[in-house]
């Protein structure tokens, strides 16, 4: 009797649907009927163009038995993409892939392209496709948070039946174990961070959602464990791994702002002040140049290090399987690569380093003599290995980090039909460039308020100058100086230790500073842009409650906009609407 509650709930559900859709498809067709400036063939949106691609009768052809089968057809469709989507990217796996062991390629291939060209197959049999998945949805009860392992296992289903070319008489079989199969292990044992014997004598860690789920992007007959959770200290190498590409994006901007803060003459004199152009660096200029290139390359050799490492720990029971998020040898090879070249061009940048102090006479003036850089006149020869690895690690930076693939799947997988509403490649192109520039502009005034306000905060502030610790030697390009940290015997004095605890934690507070004033402009620049749009798309008051809708045929401004959109029989749509919400 349960069975029958679900299946009879289903069938009334999807029947609704469809005849839904049928009066979609009559009030598009009145609506091209109605409006005939509409150009033929030039689909107003993307439910007309799925009408009319359906077959190709014309209008006055068109009998309820059509519109029946355009609206099955739409519905299977709608209701078969999330599988349309899985057979498609199982079957692109390549060869080594334990994915496909067990499968068949040419069935997955062969099922997705039933469901895509269905217009030749009985609405009938569409409906019954679809209702067997609605069906396992239903009896599933929490495995519809996981539609991977569902379409998993409606492949099965499909298969044992015969498959989907298959038009005769025909048994859909449901496993009821296997599709709640994980459900089971969940009731027993649900901590991911603890390992539980389980009654199959394993000691296994906890399974969630996601663990089922992707047991079905791998094609794994069993449920098992696919992910291990970060716990502890984890979790923090886990944050700062997953942004590494915006942290190190900001600091790059901080980097440019430091070297821009050197000629600003915000600080004191000795730093600030007669270190050359932008483009004609001097004095603390070069050594900067130098030792922040040093620095960033021991940075990235040490975040691919730790990449490689936790990503091949947090994935080790995946590996070898194909899905999202599972390093694979091209992975694995490109991180290295870039650990490698990190370190190579560290250490060529170190083997040619040229770094000088600046002396205290330059402070208040740049004569020649005493305060000529010897290095200006040299400058091509003395930069060129840091500038060299400041123009490969820019390429490298784009190539690994540049938008490759799309972050989401789109609704309509067909490019032709993403090309007709809009979503072609140049509207991309002209769309990657506008919200590259907005950023552009973002990110440049934040590095204005860094250059101004920031770091001007700390001006004077450096252990060297204020402690009288000389640590970096020359390559900071200050003058020594003498402070509480100046002989060898008061290094861990209590003044020392306070002095450089004290310029510490100031340089500390402008690095957390620079790595969040980004949110506060684009939150301000999200204010004004957004205010802006929404005027001019005439969104004021849409969140008013107590708005009036003018339904008045002819007249109202809501009833032409309905019109305008499904026809003459909007109003047989609204009411459909509207008691599909009660």
């Amino acid at each position: 009797w349960w069975l029958c509650q679900h299946t009879t709930t289903q069938i009334a559900t999807l029947e609704k649907q469809v005849n839904m859709e049928v009066a979609a498809i009559r009030a598009l067709r009145s609506r091209r009927l109605h409006n005939p400036t509409t150009a033929k063939g030039k689909p107003a949106d993307d439910e007309e163009s799925q009408a009319s691609a359906a077959d190709g009768e014309s209008d006055s052809e068109s009998t309820a038995d059509t519109d029946l089968a355009k609206a099955m057809q739409v519905i299977h469709r709608r209701t078969l993409e999330g599988f349309i989507t899985w057979c498609n990217y199982v079957s692109s796996a390549t060869l080594g892939s334990l994915c496909r062991k067990g499968l068949d390629m040419d069935a997955l291939r062969d099922m997705s392209a039933q469901v895509m060209e269905n217009a030749t197959r009985p609405p009938d049999r569409l409906f019954v496709e679809a209702l067997v998945l609605r069906v396992m949805e239903s009896v599933g009860e929490q495995m519809l948070q996981c539609p991977e392992r569902l379409s998993y296992l409606l492949f099965h289903t499909y298969q044992e039946a015969g498959g989907l070319w298959d038009l005769g008489p025909t048994n859909f079989t449901i496993d009821m174990d296997k599709l709640h199969d994980g459900l089971v292990q969940m009731n027993l044992h649900t901590n991911p961070y603890t390992r539980h014997k389980m009654p199959n004598g394993k000691h296994e860690l906890g399974l969630n959602f996601d663990d089922i789920n992707e047991s079905g992007i791998q094609c794994r007959e069993n449920v098992t464990k696919t992910f291990k959770e970060p716990a502890s200290m984890m979790v923090v190498v886990d944050f700062l791994l997953c942004y590494r590409v915006p942290i190190m994006l900001k600091l790059y901007c901080l980097t440019l702002s430091g070297y821009i803060y050197l000629g600003s003459h915000q600080g004191d004199d000795i730093t600030t002040t007669h270190n050359g152009t932008f483009l004609a660096p001097k004095w603390l200029r070069i050594n900067f140049l130098q030792y922040v290139a040093m620095g960033d390359a021991a940075v990235w050799m040490l975040i691919e290090a730790v990449l490689v490492l936790y990503v091949a720990w947090q994935r080790w029971p995946s590996l070898g399987y194909r899905s999202p998020g599972i390093p694979g040898l091209r992975f694995m090879l490109t991180h290295l690569l870039n650990m490698c070249c990190s370190a190579m061009g560290g250490l060529w940048v170190f083997a040619e380093r040229d770094f000088l102090r600046k002396p205290w006479e330059c402070a208040e003036s740049d004569v020649i003599g005493v305060c000529q850089d010897p290095r200006a006149d040299r400058l091509v020869d003395v930069l060129k290995v840091a500038v060299s690895y400041w123009v490969c690690r820019v390429i490298i930076f784009i190539l690994m980090n540049g938008k490759v693939e799309p972050i989401f799947l789109y609704g309509t997988p067909d490019s032709a039909r993403r090309r007709d509403s809009g979503r072609g490649w140049s509207a991309n192109v002209v769309r990657d460039l506008r919200v590259n520039l907005a950023w552009v502009a973002m990110l440049g005034t934040c590095m204005l308020a860094e250059v101004y306000l920031l770091l001007p905060t700390i001006k004077g502030l450096d252990w060297s100058t204020t402690c009288g610790l000389d640590l970096l030697g020359d390559m900071s390009g200050l003058p020594a100086s003498t402070g509480v940290c100046s002989e060898s015997a008061q290094g861990a004095s209590f003044q020392c230790l306070t002095c450089l605890s004290s310029v510490g934690t100031g340089w500390l507070l402008v690095l957390i500073s620079s790595l969040v004033d980004i949110y506060f402009v684009f939150y301000l620049a999200s204010a004004v842009v957004g205010g802006i749009m929404g005027h001019h798309r005439h969104l004021n008051d849409l969140k008013n409650t107590s708005l009036p809708i003018d339904l008045r045929e002819h007249q109202g401004r809501e009833a032409s906009l309905f019109e305008r959109t499904f026809g003459p029989g909007w109003q047989h749509v609204w009411r459909v609407m509207v008691k599909g919400l009660l």
